[in-house]
């Protein structure tokens, strides 16, 4: 949940939620709070860090860190709860945001809060100005202490802190980069007996907001997200103070003088580098989306306006959602999506939402609720590693190979679908479920490798966006910086780098994997058959043989799954995909391997029976699974291949037709006699192609050139015919048990069993009586 106003990088991705919210009376939404928790357990993070690169990662923050004990929870969870129920009337919400604030109470509440001395107290802008809410001590307060990058122009806030407690001692630390009025701040310092204004010698930016006072024998802190400003410590939200979120928390040992410094002079503070505070930009828009909804059978949009009069209708991807109900400036908006409807993204999960005046909200942030809310019950690797580097990580691929069995027990047949809804998102939806939506993704084709932020990208530095910070409004262009660089890894060089033993590994295991999956339903087959696929594009067997051999046993398995409608374009387009890298393999073969061919024929006559199913799949299905295939493994332009033509071909012929194309010249005429060119003879040449066609039997090979000799050959007996003059010379040779091969590289034949003179080649063949 973010100010809608302060969102500095678009998310990436559509399966969690990104609740924009607009404060109602115009502050920032300030606070800064993190909640991990089940039913048995709990973690609060209360702090000042934004969810940013600089916020969790590189700036000096602060935050508290509270966590259930056994059957109770701290007093400020109860608290917390009470304070998240109350926001939506606070702040302009949708009404997932509102759900998602009520179950997150629920879980802080459902156990009974622990009463004792000494637990942090909840403080807030909801009803009370926080510095209302700071206990003041009966005892004179020695010291008062502040830390904060942003202090309001004059520094009220800061004059009303050193009124309300009266220190001796005041300490005030500024980061490098800070926002205030040096001047303001110099008048204030002065007021104390004792004033110290220091900086940190760490070049850091230091994010954190705290207020410390002390007394001779006691102290407290206040950290969370209030800057020294009015909008933080003086005003509520209701007068247009920020939303803000901190605890009051007796403490030790004190926290600033805990940091490092060095003292400076506000009248000469050039080493810090101060930015002039400024005051919050006003509301933008007449018209805000605050996001779209993408629901199992439904699309929600909610639109924010400033009074004015609603639009009677939003349009998000040629889907036109209709006003559905209004709760002060705040509109929903929802439709029905036809079955084959599905939003587009690119880089980013937004979308542009059009109006029915013609207006158009870009960057409106889209969320898939059905993947954002379900429990993924066992997530593959991808959901955190890209392909490349799972396969070469034991763990990760351990971990794959968990997710592709967990993903085998979702079986479609056994997926309802009420009337009118649609079976793809049912279907989407389970799998999801079940092992995240990467895997999802990957068994569909449609990946999004988003590149990795270099180090320059997330280091950016000072992030506060209390009152200075200007608003990057939806309806402006928005630029983008300079392009992240692509990590030049793929899954091809990866297993270049394995020694040959962890290829070997690897190869056993992928192996196992398909006899695993035989009778895997057809959402995990979809995932194995695309791996399986880029394994062997990326080379990871060097024989055509070997791969192959593999590949016609993946291809048979998708030939056996039962179908799916839903994912009939999906397993057509592997099918196809399968068939057509399998043919390469046997063309590839620097010996043919009959078995092989003679299952390839098998294989290829039972999808000949489907060819309406392959014809239909989509050419940009089809393009989606073959990219990345390409390489030395199935040629470079096999990505380019018009797989859908390939196929047609491929089914439309015989296995004597790939046969002959196995030899070199030959050719098969209409009448389906097989030419030979002459080799060192005649006869010499039609040995060898009745060699190289022994599955064949009794295939009739002539050559092409003089003296005409035509052949047979069956496995035992081997019938030649040569013209001679005006008739022909037959000779036939019975028993040849050793084959002729030997013979076709020039051993001389043994003395014949019979010879005769027919008229003509099929004379001399029908009058063998066979």
């Amino acid at each position: 949940m973010y100010d809608a106003d302060r969102l500095t990088q678009w998310p990436r991705r559509d399966d969690y939620l990104a609740l924009p919210v607009v404060c109602r009376a115009g502050g920032a939404f300030h606070p800064k709070l993190v909640v991990i928790a089940s039913e048995a357990d709990a973690v609060v993070a209360i702090g000042s860090g934004n969810a940013t690169p600089s916020g969790w990662h590189h700036n000096a923050e602060v935050w508290t860190m509270l966590r259930s004990v056994d059957s109770t929870v701290p007093q400020v969870f109860h608290e917390l709860a009470a304070w998240l129920r109350r926001l939506p009337t606070a702040v302009w919400m949708e009404d997932l945001g509102r759900e998602r604030l009520d179950r997150v109470a629920d879980i802080l509440t459902c156990r009974p809060a622990e009463h004792g001395p000494g637990q942090p107290v909840l403080v807030t802008t909801a009803t009370r100005p926080i510095i209302d809410q700071l206990p003041v001590p009966n005892t004179p307060v020695t010291s008062l202490a502040v830390a904060a990058p942003f202090f309001d122009p004059r520094a009220e806030a800061l004059r009303r802190l050193v009124d309300r407690f009266g220190p001796t001692a005041l300490n005030l630390m500024l980061t490098r980069d800070v926002q205030c009025d040096p001047d303001a701040l110099a008048k204030v310092v002065k007021q104390a007996t004792t004033g110290v204004v220091t900086t940190p010698k760490s070049s850091r930016y230091h994010h954190a907001k705290i207020v410390e006072w002390t007394t001779a024998d006691q102290s407290w802190a206040l950290t969370g997200s209030a800057n020294c400003s009015m909008a933080a410590l003086v005003k509520t939200m209701a007068t247009g103070g920020n939303c803000e979120l901190g605890l009051v928390t007796g403490t030790q040992d004190p926290l600033i003088p805990a940091v490092p410094v060095q003292e400076i002079d506000l009248a000469r503070p050039e080493g810090l580098h101060v930015r002039e505070p400024g005051e919050r930009a006003p509301s933008g828009g007449v018209l805000r989306v605050l996001g779209v909804r993408v629901n199992a059978e439904r699309v929600e949009a909610t639109a924010l306006t400033d009074g004015s009069q609603a639009p009677a209708w939003l349009e998000v991807d040629g889907l036109r959602l209709g006003h559905e109900r209004s709760d002060g400036r705040l509109h929903l908006y929802a439709g029905v999506p036809a079955p084959d409807w599905s939003i587009r993204i690119g880089g980013t999960a937004t979308v542009c939402v059009a109006t029915d005046t013609g207006a158009e909200i870009r960057d409106v942030v889209v969320t898939d609720v059905a993947a954002a809310l379900s429990r993924i019950d066992r997530p593959s690797p991808l959901e955190h590693a890209s392909l490349h580097i799972v396969i070469v990580d034991q763990a990760h691929l351990a971990a794959l190979f968990e997710a592709l069995n967990h993903l085998s027990t979702v079986r479609p047949d056994r997926i309802a679908t009420p009337p009118g809804t649609s079976r793809r998102r049912q279907v989407e939806g389970r799998i999801t479920a079940a092992v995240g939506p990467a895997l999802l993704r990957f068994a569909l084709g449609v990946d999004r490798n988003l590149p990795t932020p270099a180090d320059d990208d997330i280091l950016d530095g000072p992030d506060d966006e209390d009152d200075g910070s200007r608003p990057a409004w939806q309806d402006e262009p928005r630029t983008t910086g300079k392009a992240s660089p692509v990590r030049s890894d793929t899954v091809a060089t990866v297993l270049d780098a394995l020694t040959a033993g962890q290829r070997t590994r690897l190869r056993r295991e992928i192996e196992a994997l398909v006899d695993t999956s035989q009778g895997w339903p057809l959402p995990a087959k979809l995932a194995v058959s695309r791996l399986v696929l880029t394994l062997v594009a990326g080379g990871l067997w060097a024989d055509p043989a070997d791969w192959s051999e593999l590949l016609h046993w993946l291809v048979l398995q998708l030939w056996m799954t039962d179908q799916e409608e839903s994912l009939n374009a999906e397993h057509a387009a592997l099918a196809t995909i399968g068939l057509v890298a399998l043919r390469s393999g046997l063309d590839r073969q620097a010996k043919p391997d009959s078995e092989l061919a003679e299952q390839f024929d098998e294989l290829r006559q039972a999808y000949a029976e489907w060819t309406d199913w392959l014809a239909a799949v989509p050419e940009e299905t089809v393009r989606r699974y073959s990219t990345g295939l390409s390489g030395h493994t199935l040629g470079v332009l096999f990505g380019q291949t018009d797989f859908v033509a390939e196929l047609s071909w491929i089914l439309g012929r015989s296995a004597l037709q790939d046969a002959v194309d196995r030899l070199t010249d030959a050719r098969l005429d209409s009448g389906c006699v097989v030419r030979v060119p002459a080799g060192r003879t005649t006869r010499l040449a039609v040995l060898a192609a009745l060699d190289g066609l022994r599955d064949f039997p009794d295939t009739q090979v002539a050559s092409d050139a003089e003296p005409a000799v035509h052949g047979w050959w069956n496995g035992r007996r081997l019938l030649l015919a040569t013209r001679t003059g005006a008739t022909w010379r037959a000779v036939m040779w019975s028993h040849l048990m050793t084959g002729i091969a030997a013979y076709s590289r020039g051993t001389p034949l043994p003395p014949p069993g019979r010879r005769w003179t027919a008229s003509g080649p099929d004379d001399a063949f029908t009058s063998t009586g066979l």
